[in-house]
């Protein structure tokens, strides 16, 4: 068997084997039973398992630990933590079995071309399965030298399907076997524990493979350029003298890319180089990642040049620059990129999209009360009567806003009359100008070869291009009746429509006159794509030429401006802006904007990429960086795709199925997606909060890091990066760059600050406080002290935000949070006031809450207008006023609430705490401004508060003993 064939066989083999996995394992198992543990509700409960209306928004566990990389609140794990790239455990383990099985698939292969394939299939099942169970003590949360223990081992093999998944290939692994290979793959454990039934000889030296696999992708996700990366990579292959027995799988070369503005570009060139490297080698390549800018890819070395060969040509044949279509504001069509048979035009015709079709139909708005009966009446026929919109504005109106209702046959003359239509009001920039006939000549010729007179409603429309568009379709009707005009217009002979587009012997085509870049743009691309694969600097063919692209300003041709119809995702066609980069002067009468080759084929892939995810265009999206793969061989078992599946940050975090696109979990294992290309940034804060919980939302559900750079991009470590991040919201989550670990935490800062904006009576100002950790306490406090008055007067909208905050504040009481001295303060004033006044009750106001603080801040007040400013004075002053206050409105706690003191007692402790630690620390001896004081009594508020709470609990637990 030659390498042509076994090499095709090892990775069909191990893709069989894989994909077997991901179904046994993945979706049956881990997706149904394994995921982070957050209550669902009942309604969720039954619109998930029950209806199925609904995916599962809860994440994978495997996917909220870190395999490489990560966050601890221990400094020196931190530290460790910080030399790789951050990834999830499940990115880890697939990432492992995968190089195992392909590894140790082509090493046997190469060596044994004939070897049995129920023996292969067998070999790397033992290997998946010890691959991803190899890092069982971090799924179980051990320490690294922790003992793994049996019970634990089984009750993972159970929770996973492991079991099943070994039984479907008439295997069979007890926990004591498998924990065996586990500690062999790992050198440091090996033979740790024995099992009383040694497992098959022929799989004890498979776990070579899997330590192999591991140390490779623990290689690849080091941040140390000389030992990391794909230098690293290649080295750890080199070193290798006890796994692989072949040199043949050790040959690989490198491709490192960095081209930030074109990640569209980079991203269709690794899917072109990852198809070819499968059909011209049989081996996908051992690393393909796209993140950051940077293209990552090694390719078998035997086959790297017919790779890249025919891997840039495959990209020059998919780029957008096919034959378009392009209706002007005044419904005016052209078509540019190529020359079309009559016969590709019309297949073109029929691939349309229905805002497309319906733009070839427009007339003047002004016309539809005259035409609409005599239109119902002439197609009814044929079943095109027309589709007006409910509402429209503009000059122009379609005559069909939607297809929806047409049937098949009403649909191919619908065809039949937009590509008549099509061909009467074309634009074609012959030269001579009158080199083929003219709209008006080609509206004259229709009526000769039609040989009827149109009727008067029609003959009257004094706008030309309205009057030619319902002529098509009069005509159209007509053809329906007789076959002689439907051949004499359409004929694929001699017809007419024919004959214009692909000329006569006396005159030329309208094919030869149109216009369009795209074999100029396709070679542009490949000469820059050819320059970075060899390492040159990137060049252009006139280094001269006048013009520079607006996005890399590369010289190009001063005369190549773009146009509304090059279709340009993001990019706007204006009028003279004046800003850097665009070369207009108050001299010129419209817009002038060069683009280079290759930002042209970016930004058409955009378009193309646009077209499949639907929505609205926002414009030149923010560059959101997120691998289509990772790992070793991430390309392996991926559906190769027509164009790459793209999902915007709303589909990522949609629930209900039938709304639209969902991602129920699979999806990323199966296809290349690219996820939230798209998106821009808002500019708005509230609009950026929301933006950045459905981006940590989706990379929490997709297990990939999302790097988010308004900038020039930069390799980053963390799982979630963004360069302009607002310091308010920077201050909220815990930076601009977050690990994993830290994304839960993040998202219900944000979901908190989102309410907070949100609120009526609170907004930025509170936010503002709220983001920042120091006053962080003294904001949530002030925020709950606001929703519940407002709750009281029942105008609270969040109900779950007082919770939150509530939550918030609590950790700082109890101590998990640290609290700044002053609000230290505050706190002990609120504790000790609840023991000198009573309960004022769950309904109580907020005036009857700050009693005592009041009092304290009025005998204060007028102690220092008695020029009472020692400590003792003003302490006996307030101590004063609040036991004769308190006596006089009742409202004086039990003395049990105090440890037995009196109330005069308990007075002093309060006055005492309040000129010394509140007045003269936190006041500085000044009378507090009103918005301070509003903070500083919330804080208060909530510790009288909880302090009752606590009072009234012992209470009730002396009362049961």
């Amino acid at each position: 068997m030659s390498e042509s064939e076994w090499m095709p066989k090892a990775t069909n083999t191990v893709s069989k084997v894989y994909q077997s996995f991901l179904s046994d394992v993945l979706e049956t198992h881990l997706m149904k039973k394994d995921r982070e543990n957050i209550p669902l509700s009942e309604k969720a409960r039954e619109q998930i398992l029950k209806n199925k209306t609904h995916i599962d928004r809860r994440v994978l566990r495997l996917m909220t630990i870190s395999g490489k990389g990560g966050y601890s609140s221990d400094p020196q794990k931190r530290q460790q933590y910080s030399q790789y790239f951050n990834i999830t455990l499940l990115e880890h383990l697939l990432s492992v079995m995968r190089g195992a099985m392909l590894l140790a698939a082509v090493d046997w292969l190469a060596r044994n071309p004939e070897m049995d394939d129920t023996g292969l299939e067998q070999r790397l099942v033992v290997i998946a399965v010890v691959g991803f169970m190899h890092d069982i003590d971090k799924d179980l949360q051990l320490a690294r030298d922790e003992s793994i223990s049996l019970d634990d081992l089984a009750e993972r093999m159970n929770r996973y399907g492991i079991s099943d998944f070994l039984s479907r290939f008439g295997l069979s692994l007890s926990p004591a076997q498998l924990r065996y290979l586990i500690e062999k793959a790992e050198a440091s454990q090996a033979h740790r524990h024995l099992p009383d039934i040694p497992p098959p000889r022929e799989f004890e030296n498979l776990t070579r493979y899997v330590r192999l696999a591991d140390q490779l992708d623990s290689t690849w996700v080091l941040n140390n350029p000389e030992s990391g990366g794909l230098h690293g990579v290649i080295q750890c292959l080199q070193k290798d003298q006890g796994a692989l027995r072949s040199d043949f799988i050790k040959a690989w070369k490198e491709i490192h890319l960095f081209d930030p503005l074109h990640p569209f570009l980079l991203d269709e060139l690794q899917r072109y180089l990852s198809r070819l490297s499968i059909h011209l080698s049989g081996i996908p390549p051992l690393i393909e990642v796209h993140q950051d800018g940077h293209l990552f890819m090694l390719l078998p070395r035997s086959r790297y040049d017919a790779i890249l060969h025919s891997g840039l040509n495959a990209l020059a044949e998919g780029l957008p620059f096919n034959l378009s279509l392009d209706v002007s504001n005044r419904g005016i069509p052209c078509l540019y990129n190529g020359s079309p048979t009559f016969g590709d035009l019309e297949n073109y015709i029929e691939t349309l999209t229905s805002k497309k079709l319906s733009d070839l139909f427009k007339i003047k708005q002004d016309l539809k009360h005259d035409v609409e009966n005599p239109l119902d009446e002439l197609l009814s026929e044929i079943g095109l009567q027309p589709a007006w919109p409910s509402k429209f504005t503009g000059q122009l109106l379609p005559v069909y806003a939607s297809f929806s209702g047409f049937d098949s046959e009403a649909m191919e003359w619908m065809y039949h009359a937009a590509i008549l239509v099509m061909l009467l009001n074309l634009k074609v920039d012959a030269k001579p100008k009158n080199a083929v006939p003219q709209s008006c000549d080609r509206e004259k010729k229709l009526l000769d070869v039609v040989e009827k007179a149109p009727p008067e409603w029609l003959v009257s429309i004094e706008d030309d291009a309205s009057r030619r568009t319902l002529t098509g379709l009069w005509v159209t009707a007509l053809a329906n009746e007789n076959e002689d005009i439907e051949e004499s217009v359409w004929g694929e002979d001699k017809g007419l429509l024919k004959q214009w587009l692909e000329g006569t012997e006396d005159s030329p085509g309208f094919n030869q006159f149109f216009s369009g870049e795209g074999a100029q743009v396709i070679q542009g691309v490949k000469m820059r794509l050819k320059q970075m694969l060899s390492g040159r600097r990137v060049s252009v063919s006139d280094e001269n030429a006048k013009g520079r692209c607006i996005f890399t300003d590369e010289p190009v041709q001063f005369s190549n401006t773009i146009k509304q119809a090059t279709g340009l995702y993001g990019v706007k066609v204006s009028a003279f802006s004046g800003r850097e980069g665009r070369p207009e002067s108050v001299t010129m009468d419209s817009s002038h904007t060069n683009v280079g080759a290759s930002s042209l084929a970016e930004h058409k892939l955009r378009a193309r990429a646009h077209g499949l995810q639907g929505g609205r265009d926002n414009g030149v999206p923010t560059l959101i960086s997120s691998p289509v793969t990772s790992g070793l061989f991430g390309g392996l078992a991926l559906r190769d795709d027509k164009a790459m599946v793209a999902m915007s940050a709303y589909d990522l975090s949609r629930l209900e199925i039938k709304k639209g696109k969902v991602l129920k979990g699979m999806e990323m294992y199966q296809a290349r997606y690219r996820i939230a290309r798209l998106e821009r940034m808002p500019e708005k804060l509230e609009d950026q909060i929301n933006m950045l919980r459905l981006l940590l939302t989706a990379c929490r559900r997709t297990g990939r890091p999302f790097h988010l750079f308004r900038g020039l991009p930069v390799l980053k470590k963390e799982f979630f990066f963004y360069d302009a991040m607002p310091r308010v919201l920077a201050d909220l989550i815990g930076g601009n760059a977050l690990c994993l670990e830290q994304l839960p935490e993040a998202l219900y800062q944000l979901h908190i600050a989102g309410d907070l904006m949100e609120t009526n009576g609170l907004g930025y100002d509170v936010l503002k406080r709220y983001a920042a950790p120091q006053t962080r306490f003294g904001a949530a406090c002030m925020a709950w002290c606001h929703i519940r008055d407002k709750k009281e007067e029942k105008k609270e909208k969040k109900p779950d935000l007082i919770k939150e905050l509530q939550t918030e504040y609590t950790k700082y009481l109890k101590g998990e949070k640290a609290m700044g001295e002053q609000e230290g303060a505050l706190v002990k004033l609120g504790t000790a006031a609840a023991g000198i006044q009573k309960n004022p009750g769950a309904r109580a106001s907020s005036s009857d809450e700050l009693l005592v603080f009041k009092i304290c801040l009025d005998a204060i007040s007028a102690a220092q207008k008695d020029s009472q400013i020692d400590s003792i004075s003003m302490i006996y002053a307030v101590a004063g006023e609040l036991e004769t206050n308190l006596v006089r409105r009742e409202k004086a706690g039990k003395r049990q609430n105090r440890q037995g003191r009196t109330l005069m007692e308990g007075c002093e402790e309060v006055a005492g705490i309040f000129v010394n630690d509140v007045w003269k620390g936190v006041f500085k001896n000044k009378y507090p401004s009103q918005k301070s004081r509003r903070v500083m009594s919330s804080i208060y508020r909530v510790a009288f508060i909880k302090a009752h709470k606590e009072i009234r609990e012992a209470q009730n637990q002396t009362d049961k003993q």
